[in-house]
């Protein structure tokens, strides 16, 4: 009888962390909506796992951007050097988020302004699609916290993954609506 009580008083524990953990998810979710919605660049990369940050730039780097070209061009010292190590690992996997970068690429200031860049000139398509969007469900599962939004109306869903690193939930991943082909 006490062990059985035991595994009850475990399971609710464990329920109620879930629940606490998806309500702080809940509300540091629309808090990033709503600082990437004004234009808060800082507070909007902020919220970005480091592998997502990864993600990013080797996107930015894989299309051959002139912004990330001239960035890499300029950027000098250990964070250039773990730059290129980590874009060759990166160039050789295909993604950028198999091995994240170093923190010394991740904390240098350069790094911030070159996504401000891309940020500002993105800011009216971030702010359009975010002031409709709505949370239509938060769920846990063994690999982090999953926001579902929808922008509008009638509008398909979207996921967003978020797992916990450094000091708090981070978003990871966004799966953009299927759409059906006819």
């Amino acid at each position: 009888m006490r062990r059985f009580s035991a595994v009850i008083l475990l399971l609710a524990s464990c329920s109620a962390t879930e629940k606490k953990d998806i309500e702080t998810v809940r509300q540091q979710f629309e808090s990033w909506v709503k600082s990437a919605a004004a234009g808060d660049a800082d507070k909007t990369l902020a919220m970005f796992s480091d592998a997502k940050k990864s993600e990013w730039l080797y996107d930015r780097l894989e299309e051959n951007d002139p912004f990330a070209r001239r960035w890499r061009g300029d950027l000098t010292g250990p964070a250039r050097t773990d730059l290129d190590l980590w874009w060759g690992i990166a160039h050789t996997n295909r993604n950028g988020r198999t091995e994240p970068l170093r923190p010394s690429v991740l904390d240098h200031p350069t790094f911030r302004n070159l996504f401000k860049e891309y940020f500002v000139q993105t800011s009216g398509a971030i702010k359009a699609q975010f002031s409709k969007l709505e949370i239509s469900n938060v769920y846990g599962d063994d690999t982090g916290i999953t926001v579902a939004v929808k922008c509008g109306l009638g509008a398909p869903t979207e996921l967003y993954g978020l797992v916990f690193e450094h000091d708090g939930w981070k978003i990871d991943s966004y799966r953009q609506p299927l759409t059906s082909q006819k």
